[in-house]
């Protein structure tokens, strides 16, 4: 005896399909200054690495030098910054923190003048690939701070983009990345993972065929 579909049930499993090819359709797909790219979802993992951390804005890229941020930040903190939670000039590359006794520092990257491009990578003898290029693969990943908005005077793209560049990069290099998006009312922000879950920091799988492993 053969079974049987009736119409209604058959309307049915079209219209699911057609909505979860809908959904696969929207989260694959992600666009920033008209151009197309494919949305990866990061999968974290346990890792023993410690991680150099980025922030990506506009079409830019600064390393954070943690010691000297975190000892500006120290001397902040005597003066009172830290109880006020009041926003100050680190001295470094522009970048403003605010001290929290939860989330640790946080970084306000409003002038990125200052920062090398990402497309200084494609520069053989440039200061951004130098830094990226002392990153050790044993001991080490890096770790991005995204803003996936494009602001005035970003000749190339967005923090999307330079992130994206520098991560194949990396990945050419043998170097696991991480990453999570910022903005400016959630700013990057580096704390000790004793306090918070927020403060954990990881290397992340990538699907298809950019994954690090």
């Amino acid at each position: 005896m053969r079974n049987l579909i009736s119409l209604d049930s058959l309307t049915d499993i079209v219209s699911n399909s057609v909505g979860i090819l809908i959904i696969f359709a929207v989260i694959n797909l992600i666009h920033d200054n008209n151009k197309t790219y494919q949305l990866e979802i990061p999968l974290e993992h346990e890792t023993d690495l410690s991680p150099v951390f980025f922030i990506a804005k506009n079409d830019r890229l600064l390393v954070l030098d943690t010691d000297k941020v975190f000892s500006n930040a120290a001397l902040q903190a005597t003066t009172g910054a830290a109880g006020k939670k009041r926003i100050f000039a680190l001295d470094f590359f522009g970048l403003f923190g605010q001290i929290d006794e939860e989330k640790g520092i946080s970084f306000y990257a409003r002038d990125t003048s200052e920062w090398p491009e990402f497309i200084e990578l494609e520069k053989r003898n440039s200061s951004l690939r130098d830094k990226l290029n002392k990153i050790d693969p044993k001991k080490q990943f890096a770790y991005f701070f995204v803003y996936d908005n494009s602001e005035d005077g970003a000749t190339a793209g967005s923090g999307f983009e330079a992130f994206r560049k520098a991560r194949e990069y990396l990945k050419g290099h043998s170097v696991k990345t991480g990453w999570q998006p910022v903005n400016s009312e959630a700013p990057a922000n580096i704390c000790d993972s004793s306090y918070s879950s927020r403060c954990v920091y990881l290397p992340s799988y990538l699907g298809g065929g950019n994954t690090n492993k």
